[in-house]
């Protein structure tokens, strides 16, 4: 569904459609709409520190990131309409993909999300975050401090099908290899 899903800079249009976001309880306090908006309208954070996940038209989320030091952080709000239904992670993943893409940065992504919301948490966890430590923050407009998770991502690792196929396949892990032609070099 996001593998098109291109990192934009904000525009007027698309800060305009997601300030008129809303979340269903009890992610009500994500909701754009209500709240005031300078931040998500602040022209000159647009392309730097704030972007927009999209596919031709449609706005798949908001993605905001900001360096400290050799570290990223990141946040995101996916559109409402695309929240509850199993998705979290490969819009995550995107994100992270074309955030790397945009910005050039091969170090250190971290994210904080409420400890209370387990749906994002597990998201972050299928698309390779790892807990690191609790903090207290909050959430933004809330006015009151709350644990917060913060959460890294881990280098990927790949699997044997992903080895196997940058050897045509051939990667063999029961007894038996399939070294191919000596070349006279091995050792």
């Amino acid at each position: 569904m996001f593998e098109k899903g291109i990192l934009k800079p904000l525009t007027k249009e698309t800060a305009t459609e997601i300030s008129n976001w809303e979340y269903e309880s009890p992610y009500e306090a994500y909701s754009f709409k209500g709240h005031p908006s300078g931040w998500l309208m602040k022209e000159s954070t647009w392309g730097i520190e704030q972007f927009c996940l999209i596919d031709g038209g449609t706005v798949f989320g908001h993605v905001s990131c900001q360096f400290d030091e050799a570290n990223l952080w990141v946040g995101w709000s996916m559109a409402p309409i695309l929240c509850g239904k199993g998705c979290g992670s490969e819009f995550i993943k995107q994100c992270v993909k074309e955030i790397r893409k945009v910005t050039g940065h091969t170090g250190r992504i971290l994210l904080r999300v409420a400890a209370w919301n387990k749906r994002a948490i597990r998201a972050y966890q299928k698309a390779g975050f790892r807990y690191i430590e609790t903090i207290e923050d909050e959430i933004a407009y809330s006015n009151h401090l709350e644990g917060f998770w913060v959460m890294e991502l881990q280098k990927h690792h790949k699997n044997e099908e992903e080895r196997a196929a940058e050897f045509g396949g051939r990667l063999n892990l029961d007894d038996k290899y399939d070294w191919g032609k000596s070349i006279g070099r091995e050792v």
